[in-house]
């Protein structure tokens, strides 16, 4: 049954909150750096030491700098790997004093080495928006994330305990639990420590390369923690706010990454119809007018040097909230697999290079339409809907009539203008209360 109220429009005002409800996170993660709950005293209170003082303002204050670098990593802004290299140094030192190791080197030897390497790799594209490239999830990359995931939870279930012998031996055995010696099942919250850690690794090289998904990684990581910190490896209830505010967080910003949708169109071969480039021109779309054509004899460092240069063009274009691409980079890949070869080396060179830009595009975001010309000179290719359902949502076949063809792309472009228009919350409480 859905509830319905007089005023519709009165799940809009639930947007504007939040800011509010961040502000109220901070606000709550700040008493708790004043206040530990697993002591029950204020930090200058009590019979806490030094060293027990410093731990609680640790994983405090690394809470609030995760917090907001996490949401400065949605947002793709650089000051992100900042705020999360100083967390990662904080939160080390927790891990370290309750004999957590593995989580303590991982953030000092994985995280900031990470953060430091994609933050140099990440902002080799210049752009004035001070935003880093993003990548698309596709069936390569998630394989490639479960492995990565599934070998690393076993080296850490083994690495584990003699890392621990090594933090012992830095920080002294007063300061240090013995590794297992603070869980209550130790066997099963020895998995879950490690999958914990090589869940986080993964996560955070998602995110920082700009995978929307990485936030359900983020999600199913925080579930592990909340039973690792409620009990099966060891209580601490710090920690488990923590985790529930990374929760929500995470849970959020997966909502607010879904809803920024960009429009993306790009035409088979030039755009040859010159009212077509005067609407688009009109509705301040981003051009990217490709000045490249595909060869009549194959060359490969000619090939490769052009085929570099369009996704170059492409990744460019991410900053961009409504892009078109003109001979796009797609067009090139499929004129290159008809390229009739009598050497074996060029056919190798040649499968190499369909290879390499076939993943690189894929990575990259997915097209809502492609528009096909009839004089298209991949016209029989795009019929073939393996040859771009990667790529692109669909393909549109345009008529030979130039009017015609002009107003189906004006009917469709402004329909996909006006979804932009609604966010991910309006619809769940649209749907919910309409």
């Amino acid at each position: 049954m859905k509830i319905r109220f007089k005023n519709k429009k009165w799940y809009l005002n639930i947007i504007d909150w939040k800011v509010g409800i961040l502000s109220l996170l901070i606000i709550f993660l700040i008493f708790n750096t004043l206040y530990s709950f697993d002591y029950g005293s204020w930090i200058w209170d009590g019979d806490l030491s030094p060293w027990q003082k410093t731990i609680g303002i640790c994983v405090s204050l690394s809470a609030i700098l995760g917090v907001l670098s996490v949401v400065l990593f949605a947002v793709h802004k650089n000051l992100a790997y900042v705020l999360g290299i100083v967390n990662a140094i904080l939160f080390s030192l927790f891990a370290f004093s309750f004999g957590l190791a593995i989580e303590g080197f991982t953030n000092f030897f994985i995280y900031i080495p990470i953060m430091i390497l994609m933050w140099y790799k990440t902002t080799r594209i210049k752009n004035n928006k001070k935003q880093f490239e993003s990548f698309r999830s596709n069936t390569y990359s998630t394989i490639f994330f479960i492995f990565l995931t599934f070998i690393l939870t076993i080296a850490f279930y083994y690495i584990n305990p003699n890392l621990n012998k090594v933090a012992i031996q830095i920080f002294g055995k007063d300061k240090v639990y013995e590794y297992g010696s603070n869980f209550k099942y130790f066997e099963i919250a020895s998995i879950i420590n490690s999958l914990i850690t090589a869940l986080s690794i993964v996560a955070l090289t998602m995110m920082v390369l700009g995978f929307r998904e990485s936030w359900t990684i983020w999600i199913i990581k925080n579930v592990f923690s909340f039973i690792f910190f409620g009990g099966i490896g060891f209580l601490n209830i710090t920690t488990l706010l923590i985790n529930v505010t990374y929760m929500c967080i995470s849970i959020y910003l997966y909502l607010v990454t879904t809803n920024k949708q960009k429009l993306r169109i790009a035409f088979s071969n030039k755009i040859n119809f010159e009212n077509t480039l005067k609407f688009l021109k009109a509705k301040e779309f981003y051009l990217s007018l490709s000045q490249q054509s595909a060869l009549n004899n194959f060359d490969f460092k000619t090939e490769n040097k052009i085929l570099k240069s369009l996704l170059k063009e492409i990744k460019k274009s991410q900053f961009e909230d409504n892009v078109i691409f003109d001979n796009y980079l797609l067009d090139h890949i499929l004129a290159l697999k008809k390229y009739q070869l009598s050497s074996f080396i060029k056919k190798i060179k040649r499968d190499y290079l369909v290879f390499k830009y076939k993943i690189s595009l894929a990575l990259q975001n997915k097209l809502n339409y492609i528009f096909i010309y009839t004089e298209s000179n991949n016209f029989e290719a795009y019929k073939n809907k393996k040859n771009w359902k990667k790529f692109t949502k669909k393909v549109v076949f345009l008529s030979t009539n130039k009017e015609k063809s002009l107003n189906e792309i004006k009917n469709i472009i402004k329909v996909e203008l006006n979804k932009k228009t609604t966010s991910n919350f309006e619809k769940i409480f649209k749907r919910l209360f309409a």
